[in-house]
């Protein structure tokens, strides 16, 4: 069934008619005509960190074991409970497919696990470590020295990321689950790499995707199975602008800046971007 939407995008280029300054660079609309059959919703990374089953490490307490700090936590859930979850479930009702797009730990307990994977990508994924890595490059050069290098991007990162908390915080990991208002339902498809993403969409015949989760500026771009790397492949990565957040510093956090700074970064390179009420009312329109 088709329907009629108008997505979102801002400009960075001429428009006929206006000034070409910065001030004339304000979110525009275009109209598409899309097909229920072949959209589909990605949650991406969506954690209960704030609900009160939620991960702890008894030697921190619950204000510390969370991953980004008590208003992160907080306005994570309410976007969970009070714009993903109303949306999904509308959605589902009307046949979109939707996709829990999240590391294999989490997904595995769930019955959808083995409609969503081949037995190759289940013997696969036993052969990988599914915990969190980071990649370091190597320096050949003489020039700056090695050691000097280790030494101040060490010290870097434990004042980003205060390395002695960030070891005790790490034991959350297994206790980590998708929120109840969002876990997956019957016929939903769960997600944990980028080719498996790929191979469930071109079998469903799906081209476009509307994202919403977790972090606007980390996953939701980057992870295996985030906008990136899917717009890779070629497949239009729409983020749903009332459905993600970020962690905000001093600076952003009255505002959300840095949430909407990656919504038109991501409107510039995957996509464009729509509000949750928009996308069902749209699609309830489908015929």
């Amino acid at each position: 069934m088709k329907f009629q939407i108008d997505l979102e995008y801002t400009p960075r280029s001429p428009i006929p008619g206006v000034p070409f300054t910065e001030s004339s660079f304000s979110r525009r609309k275009t109209s598409f005509t899309l097909d229920t059959k072949e959209i589909g919703v990605a949650l991406i990374d969506l954690w209960n960190f704030g609900w009160e089953d939620g991960p702890l490490v008894a030697e921190l307490g619950a204000e510390l074991s969370l991953e980004r700090g008590i208003s992160h936590a907080v306005r994570k859930r309410n976007i969970i409970e009070n714009r993903i979850s109303p949306a999904v479930n509308e959605l589902r009702k009307l046949g979109v497919q939707i996709f829990h797009c999240n590391h294999a730990h989490f997904l595995q307990k769930y019955p959808e696990w083995h409609d969503s994977t081949t037995q190759e990508e289940r013997e696969s994924l036993a052969l990988q470590d599914d915990s969190p890595s980071y990649t370091v490059m190597q320096h050949p050069e003489d020039w700056p020295p090695a050691d000097w290098i280790t030494s101040w991007k060490d010290m870097h990162r434990d004042h980003i990321d205060n390395l002695e908390w960030l070891e005790k915080q790490g034991e959350v990991y297994e206790q980590m689950d998708i929120p109840e208002p969002v876990k997956p339902r019957r016929g939903d498809l769960l997600v944990f790499s980028q080719e498996q993403f790929h191979r469930l969409l071109t079998e469903k015949k799906i081209r476009t995707l509307f994202y919403m989760g977790f972090e606007t500026s980390e996953c939701v771009r980057y992870s295996p199975y985030g906008m990136q790397n899917m717009n890779g492949y070629g497949y239009m990565c729409n983020i749903v602008r009332d459905c993600t957040a970020t962690y905000e510093t001093a600076e952003t956090l009255d505002g959300l800046w840095k949430t909407r700074v990656h919504i038109i970064e991501m409107e510039a390179k995957y996509g464009y971007s729509v509000t949750s009420a928009s996308l069902v009312a749209a699609v309830k329109t489908a015929k």
